[in-house]
């Protein structure tokens, strides 16, 4: 069996492989199957095309030639790698360019095809001060999506995360609702339960936390979308002198500098907590900061079902989230949808161990139990035998 991954969206390791790439791949070769990888390049210049016995090419835009992927020895059209590659089934993760250069050539690609949808947020309007106001992109975006019902019939299954249909992030499911798409599934992301060995305390040592301090933890990159600044303003508006908020991005922009600017005016006031702000920290110091926290937030306006919720639930940290996704479904934590509700929350599982302590558990039975990385794993291969299966008989 060959099986060609397909991933662009989420930010890549410091090897160019994504998380959604990475272990859906580990998966995969644990069956003995042949894996190939198509993804961004590597922040740095690839001399190895060999990753896990995996083979992998890079997707980059040529000024001179369009859309190409390169490979140690040629750059090839992405139209006639997709048409050429001789797999037997094709994941494509999300809504990007690869997929939309697919679309008009499903009909003539042999191989089997599978979308994993990770949100469309087609209809999510993000204000912008010119005219029209954001509202151009959102307009393109439902015409564009007006489409989506026809093509669809053209993959044999399209992965979602939830059950959850609606007009925001799982509005792509609504619509295949709608249509009588008959090849949904619906798999969970999935997190490892053991993560490896942390060390809190080294954590909080390193940072000047003193061990009896409430910590409140952020892993997110600094964007508009995920939206830090949120969180930060709830931090301050609940006033926990006591407490400190923690952000780790993977390295500062004009994001974070805005976020900053906005909360300089708190750093000295008396009562407000403090807030550290953190680019560029290894895997496992972000590891190290999931064990030292006790409360986990998220301030994105925008998710699906976030990684980051199941990393803080793995080990039994209770979250506050903005309502984004399917995030209200899951288990361990608050959801809220104004500064005010969230400074509110912070609050409430500042001054109760207990309730922390409640919620941790729920989380982390959750996600032992509903979100484990095994799981994930299993039920793609089991997709694959699945779909190869049927066109055989």
């Amino acid at each position: 069996m060959r099986i060609l991954i397909a991933s662009l969206t989420f930010p890549p390791f410091k090897d160019g492989i994504s998380e959604a790439s990475s272990s859906m791949a580990k998966g995969f070769l644990q069956q003995g199957w042949e894996v190939d990888i198509l993804t961004q390049p590597a922040n740095e210049s690839r001399t190895n095309f060999q990753w896990n016995n995996t083979y992998v090419y890079e997707w980059r835009m040529s000024q001179a030639s369009g859309i190409m992927v390169r490979t140690p020895e040629e750059s090839i059209d992405l139209r006639l790698f997709l048409l050429n590659g001789g797999w037997d089934v094709i994941v494509f993760h999300a809504y990007d360019t690869i997929l939309y250069t697919a679309l008009p050539l499903l009909h003539e690609i042999a191989s089997h095809k599978i979308l994993v949808s990770h949100g469309y947020p087609a209809l999510q309007w993000a204000p912008v001060m010119k005219f029209p106001f954001g509202l151009g992109r959102v307009s393109r975006g439902f015409l564009s999506s007006l489409s989506m019902p026809f093509w669809l019939r053209r993959l044999d299954r399209v992965v979602y995360l939830s059950e959850k249909k609606d007009w925001n992030a799982f509005y792509d499911h609504l619509l295949a609702s709608i249509s009588g798409y008959k090849g949904v599934r619906v798999i969970p992301n999935g997190v490892c339960p053991n993560p490896g060995s942390t060390d809190p305390a080294d954590f909080r040592k390193r940072h000047g936390i003193p061990s009896e301090a409430i910590v409140l933890l952020c892993v997110a990159n600094y964007s508009r979308r995920k939206d830090q600044g949120f969180a930060a303003r709830a931090f301050r508006a609940a006033a926990l002198p006591d407490a400190i908020l923690i952000f780790i991005g993977s390295e500062f922009n004009s994001y974070s500098n805005q976020f900053m600017a906005q909360d300089q005016p708190f750093i000295n006031k008396p009562g407000h907590g403090r807030v550290i702000w953190l680019e560029k920290q290894s895997r496992d110091e972000t590891l190290n900061a999931f064990s030292a926290c006790d409360i986990f937030v998220l301030s994105a306006d925008h998710e699906a079902q976030p990684i980051a919720l199941l990393e803080a639930m793995r080990v039994g940290k209770p979250w506050i989230a903005r309502n984004a996704g399917c995030i209200n479904l899951m288990e361990g934590g608050i959801t809220v949808n104004r500064v005010p509700q969230m400074a509110c929350a912070m609050r409430l599982m500042h001054d109760n161990q207990s309730l922390r302590d409640d919620l941790g558990k729920k989380g982390l039975h959750a996600a032992s139990n509903r979100y484990t990385l095994e799981a994930y794993q299993q039920r793609y291969c089991d997709l694959i035998k699945e779909v190869v299966k049927k066109s055989e008989n």
